[in-house]
């Protein structure tokens, strides 16, 4: 992930965009109620092709900015939540002069996270076990977005998945199947699987494991029954999500292909067919309403020995418990469904500035105020994801240093 923030820092650097609060409206309040991007107004502009354009370029700046604060609200949320939890004081937690709440804030989390690591025994680290997120695009959004933008389209716009599609089906399914619940499982068992293991069980084996925790909590090949997460092929009860390779009929939902309806979704970036401004409108207005579900996070301790490290320790591994999934998965929405298309459209909304400014006076004032809006919601983004990576990096540092 550490590629991840670099790439976007280099992606900012490159286009101009320097992260700095936007005016609400730069050019002389002309674009009026033609645009709000915090609450998601744009006006009407017309039934011509370029008024359409402008239209779909200023919704979907609406769309990122608010996919973007509700990011950066997330993640300070999260990262405020455990400095309570690690008994940080509320002042160490102010921004600097220039500097965002959530960039400060978990800085100083994962300050303190470093601080407790270091407590382990040298060449340690806390045993971590994670099922990742899954974020799901809804193609019919961009389909809707193109046949409004797009003159050319008639009728629905050809939308493809560059992921796996993944829905309800109502026939047989060919592929893998996900059931979720406490079910009878043989597949992989996304959460806690009480039965045989064919990989590395985090939690209790009914016999000797052959890796142990500081705690006598197993943390590899269980060749009894684990009670526990596995990171394999579970034969037995698991109560999360199973996952097995299916060809006929599917309680949950199927990945691969259906004979029959199914109302199929998107686990990756929407990619519509329309023309270069359309698509570059819709794309971020899709994958800008993607959903992803929170990651199946274990964590085992380490015994330190010393009564006042072993409570911070303690503590570090409750509060990651409850808040480090809500870093883990607003990472992972940044990086499957909103940094893939990012660049493209920012670029596409810079040129439509100028040349879409024919289509009015208040359409080129709102594109003028779209601009800043999207620079200020790729700055959150860039901060979102540099902090989420960097307190993973400390959860994930070994003690002793």
């Amino acid at each position: 992930m550490k590629l991840i923030a670099s790439g976007f820092a280099l992606m900012l650097a490159s286009l101009g965009l320097t992260g700095c609060p936007a005016d609400d409206d730069p050019l002389g309040g002309v674009c009026g109620a033609g645009f709000n991007a915090g609450n998601g107004t744009v006006g009407d502009f017309g039934t011509t092709e370029a008024a359409l354009k402008v239209e779909a370029f200023l919704t979907a700046s609406a769309d990122l900015y608010g996919a973007a604060v509700d990011l950066e609200g997330d993640v300070l949320g999260a990262c405020t939540a455990m400095a309570v939890d690690l008994d940080i004081p509320t002042g160490e937690l102010d921004p600097g002069a220039g500097e965002l709440e959530v960039s400060a804030a978990c800085g100083r989390v994962a300050e303190e996270i470093d601080a407790i690591i270091a407590t382990l025994p040298t060449g340690v680290a806390l045993g971590i076990s994670i099922t990742p997120a899954e974020c799901t695009v809804d193609l019919d959004v961009a389909a809707t977005c193109a046949a409004e933008c797009d003159v050319e389209i008639e009728g629905s716009a050809e939308v493809e998945c560059s992921g796996e599609l993944h829905g309800s089906c109502s026939g047989a399914c060919s592929g893998s199947c996900a059931v979720e619940g406490t079910v009878s499982c043989e597949g992989e068992c996304s959460g806690s699987c009480t039965g045989t293991c064919s990989g590395t069980c985090t939690g209790t084996c009914s016999v000797p494991c052959d890796v142990e925790d500081g705690q006598g909590n197993c943390a590899g090949t269980c060749a009894g029954t684990c009670t526990g997460t596995c990171d394999a092929e579970c034969t037995g009860t698991c109560t999360g999500t199973c996952t097995a390779e299916v060809t006929g009929s599917c309680a949950g939902e199927c990945y691969g292909s259906c004979d029959a309806t199914w109302e199929a979704e998107c686990n990756g970036e929407a990619n519509v067919t329309a023309n270069a401004d359309c698509k570059a409108a819709c794309d971020v207005s899709a994958n800008a309403s993607a959903t992803c579900t929170a990651p199946e996070v274990t964590i085992v301790g380490v015994d330190v020995g010393d009564p006042t490290a072993q409570a911070r320790l303690d503590a570090l591994i409750a509060t990651l418990d409850a808040n480090y999934p809500t870093l883990l998965q607003a990472q992972a929405r940044i990086q499957y469904a909103l940094a893939p298309s990012l660049e493209s459209f920012v670029s596409s909304l810079t040129v439509a500035a100028t040349s879409l400014a024919d289509v009015g006076v208040q359409a080129a004032a709102c594109l003028g105020v779209a601009v800043d809006a999207v620079t200020d919601a790729a700055a959150r983004i860039d901060a979102s994801v540099t902090v989420t990576v960097e307190v993973s990096a400390s959860v994930s540092a070994e003690g002793g240093t």
